[in-house]
């Protein structure tokens, strides 16, 4: 029989549990180490690049063929910016802009900032025809008179965006081109600005600033016009801006018809006028011009 013998080591039970600890703690920290690996070598999350806004097709537009401009292209046209009677049906679908930045005197009740843009793809000089628009505007029989706007060119943000566009595109350039804004009516001094850019495209042209023209109307003039196409242009003009200032469209019933009346279809009993203040006297001519004048008249005496 033998006696029992302790020894001073550790017993084997121990050697396995702590083999087993040793052996689950290399997997522990294997894989925490490959985690962390994996998470620094991954590349931070970029943001990603938010959708572009879909472009909504344009309507399609049905136009009637337009009766060629027979005759030849004279110095009212050239000054109205026109360079060719050869009127495109279609142009390029984008815009430019072609006034430039002004300054207000101070001399009027109100300023209203004017904003022209073409449409690309017309033969349009398009200095002449900013030049126009302003003169047109500020002409004392406009809507500025007795002091009550001044309309002031722009390149940027404008309370009145004139837009000559093609006939093709002047359909799609807003859909509701006669509804007055809403302010008020009469074009009071208080007539808001443009809306913000968060203003939807089915607001009528007033209520966004814009006088939407065709190219081919500013060519050809009007019937009720006749050969005047400088009157009819002044016309489209006023009457147009007339509807951003608040006014709403008026019939003629007979004697001179008033800006906001549709001149397109004037009757026979009605005369056409493209002045807001028509009877309003125009300034006297300068010296300047009157001495020429003379100088002309004494010339032919001779």
């Amino acid at each position: 029989m033998f006696a029992s013998r302790r020894t001073g080591g550790p017993s084997v039970l121990a050697i396995v549990l702590v083999i087993l600890a040793a052996f689950a703690v290399g997997i522990g920290v294997g894989w925490g180490t490959g985690e962390l690996g994996a998470t620094l070598a991954e590349p931070e999350p970029s943001p990603s690049a938010s959708p572009s806004p879909s472009t909504t097709p344009e309507p399609a537009v049905s136009i009637e063929p337009l009766d060629p401009i027979t005759r030849d292209l004279d110095d009212d046209d050239r000054l109205a910016g026109l360079t060719s009677l050869d009127i495109a049906e279609e142009g390029d679908g984008s815009f430019r802009t072609v006034s430039r930045d002004g300054v207000p005197t101070g001399d009027a009740a109100a300023v209203r900032w004017v904003r022209v843009d073409v449409e690309d793809g017309l033969e349009i000089d398009g200095a002449a025809l900013s030049t126009f628009v302003l003169a047109a505007l500020e002409d004392p029989r406009g809507w500025g008179a007795r002091g009550r706007y001044e309309f002031v060119p722009t390149a940027g943000a404008a309370d009145i965006r004139v837009v000559l566009a093609s006939p093709a595109t002047t359909p799609s350039v807003c859909q509701e081109p006669h509804a007055a804004a809403a302010t008020g009516g009469q074009g009071g001094a208080d007539a808001e600005p443009e809306p913000s850019a968060s203003a939807t495209d089915e607001l009528p042209c007033a209520a966004r600033g814009i006088v939407p023209i065709s190219v081919y109307d500013w060519a050809a003039g009007l019937d009720s016009y006749g050969t005047d196409t400088t009157g009819a242009r002044v016309y489209l003009l006023n009457h147009g801006v007339g509807h951003v200032l608040g006014d709403e469209d008026s019939v003629c019933a007979s004697g001179r018809a008033i800006v906001m009346a549709d001149q397109v279809d004037l009757s026979d009993e009605c005369e056409p006028n493209p002045w807001p203040s028509p009877d309003e006297p125009l300034p006297d001519p300068s010296a300047s011009a009157s001495a020429s004048a003379a100088a002309g008249r004494a010339g032919d005496s001779q």
